[in-house]
């Protein structure tokens, strides 16, 4: 991992226009804007682990980040993504205690940090800043629910016609890049490697998709749309 200063105008308007940041003044978004640290994450590389106490935030440059949960078994469960643009704040931050799951780069990645000792100061003196993090916080909390709930109660065939209308439906018949390993679709849908792999050529022979090893295209949204409804 490289770290370094870094200071860059646009990210600083980036900054300033999500929900929790956009609460500072504009002095402590100067001042936090000076001491952000510029990470580079490469592919497959952790930022945090599960059970690591991280009392940091983050904000994605470029890239993307897996926030994903490791059960005692070994099993992966990737709850959700933090995508360029975003923001995530570390668990620890707050308590003091392990997070609960890892971040992990999709791709490679690029993010600003910021540690406990410059943002509680900070947060401290502009408790709107810190009431849109726990409006946040609440958000993600609904969010991991939905995922729960897709678990207990969904076909594993819904869930990955969603996440692949969701990551891959933009444009009908056009080949989209994979950027997503078979492992990491795995993981999302909570499911293994090898049946995914027979449910997307499934998919293929039924006309709903074209698979290769570096895209995947479209080809019936609405039979996709009708499995994800299911369940």
């Amino acid at each position: 991992m490289e770290m370094k200063q870094t200071k860059d105008d646009k990210s600083k308007v980036e900054l300033a226009s999500l929900e929790i940041f956009n609460k500072l003044s504009n002095d402590d978004m100067q001042a936090l804007t000076a001491k952000r640290l510029k990470k580079t994450i490469k592919k497959g590389e952790f930022l945090c682990h599960q059970g690591d106490i991280w009392p940091k935030a983050i904000f994605v440059i470029n890239g993307e980040l897996s926030w994903a949960m490791l059960s005692y078994t070994g099993r992966e469960q990737v709850l959700f993504t933090v995508k360029a643009g975003e923001d995530f704040w570390g668990h620890s931050l707050f308590d003091s205690a392990p997070m609960p799951a890892s971040l992990q780069a999709i791709d490679h990645t690029e993010v600003f940090l910021w540690p406990k000792d410059v943002l509680l100061p900070l947060l401290h003196e502009n408790p709107e800043a810190m009431w849109a993090i726990t409006a946040k916080l609440v958000g993600i909390m609904r969010q991991a629910r939905e995922v729960i709930y897709g678990l207990a109660f969904q076909p594993l065939t819904s869930r990955l016609a969603q996440l692949l209308l969701t990551r891959f439906g933009e444009v009908e018949q056009t080949p989209v890049e994979r950027d997503l390993t078979l492992d990491q679709i795995a993981s999302i849908v909570n499911s293994t490697p090898e049946v995914v792999c027979r449910l997307m050529y499934q998919f293929q022979a039924d006309g709903i998709l074209e698979i290769t090893r570096a895209s995947i295209a479209l080809h019936d949204h609405k039979s996709l749309a009708k499995l994800a409804e299911k369940g």
